[in-house]
């Protein structure tokens, strides 16, 4: 192996930072013989460009190639972690570990305290993320399928479209970041549909569906899980067949929802963090590439 190059990504390469990802994540599937899906190429095309425009975005080359990359994206004092990918003939030689130090230094010029992400099962790379200070905090479940019967709509809450500041308020409390550009990304480019939950006049909580995937969603107040999560699990009922929604495990309400409505557990992932983080409790999670 030649000399190891770090620098921000290209957009030239983009096609080929998707085609690593890609890549190495068939290679973690056949290694622990997961049966997962590989995320659609055309998403992950869109989230990566976005991650590259308002994030950080470094690699590794090696030979002329992309061998490694890591990318991650800092709001406000928060550092998530969105990938960190390294093709497998390169895994365990010391290309990787460097590529992550160096955004995570690039984050904390930025001006973040608190670094986080959504792990892979793969313990190499668990470890790196623990050796850096980021420790276990709970599991991320990935639940699919056909809900059960769904109760009535509740006659206390309406849903209307959404209004991003409303959702930029709750996840300052909820998410501790108003992160305005990230909800710019899911309605203008994603094409996310947004809903906010109204009690009482008052805005209670905020769901996004896209193509029966529900997420993310944030809420107020314990008292408003049930008539939030109904409502999304309707809505997202009626743009698929199949619905999924990801929920942190510190959201026992959730998860207990999700198992009642006959959604199956079908993967998940871990959340290693320096620190706690908001009121996950109320809260589900876009995926592993904006949290």
């Amino acid at each position: 192996m030649t000399e190891v190059h770090y620098r921000p990504v290209r957009e030239a390469e983009m096609p080929e930072a998707v085609e690593l990802f890609l890549t190495t994540v068939n290679d973690l599937n056949q290694r622990w013989n997961l049966n997962w899906p590989l995320p659609p190429r055309e998403y992950i095309e869109k989230v990566y460009d976005y991650v590259r425009r308002t994030g950080i975005f470094i690699v590794a080359e090696v030979d002329g190639k992309l061998g490694a990359i890591c990318h991650a994206i800092v709001r406000d004092h928060l550092w998530f972690l969105s990938g960190f990918w390294t093709m497998p003939h390169l895994q365990g030689k010391k290309v990787g570990r460097p590529l992550l130090q160096l955004v995570w230094n690039e984050g904390a010029r930025a001006g973040a305290s608190l670094f986080f992400t959504w792990s892979s099962i793969d313990l190499q790379a668990m470890a790196s993320y623990m050796k850096m200070g980021m420790l276990p905090g709970y599991q991320l479940l990935n639940f699919y399928g056909q809900p059960g019967k769904l109760p009535e709509k509740r006659s206390d809450y309406e849903t209307q479209p959404l209004e991003l500041s409303s959702a930029m308020g709750i996840d300052e409390r909820i998410r501790e970041t108003r992160r305005e550009t990230d909800h710019q990304f899911w309605v203008s480019e994603m094409k996310s549909e947004g809903r906010q939950l109204m009690r009482a006049g008052r805005v209670v909580g905020y769901y996004y569906l896209n193509k029966g995937t529900i997420g993310p969603a944030a809420w107020l107040e314990n008292e408003d899980t049930e008539a939030l999560l109904e409502s999304a699990c309707r809505a997202a009922s009626a743009q698929a067949e199949q619905i999924r929604l990801i929920v942190p495990g510190a959201n026992h309400a959730a998860i207990r929802f999700a198992l009642q409505a006959n959604l199956k557990l079908s993967g998940y992932g871990h959340l290693l963090t320096t620190a706690p983080i908001g009121q996950m409790e109320k809260y589900l999670t876009s995926g592993p590439s904006l949290f």
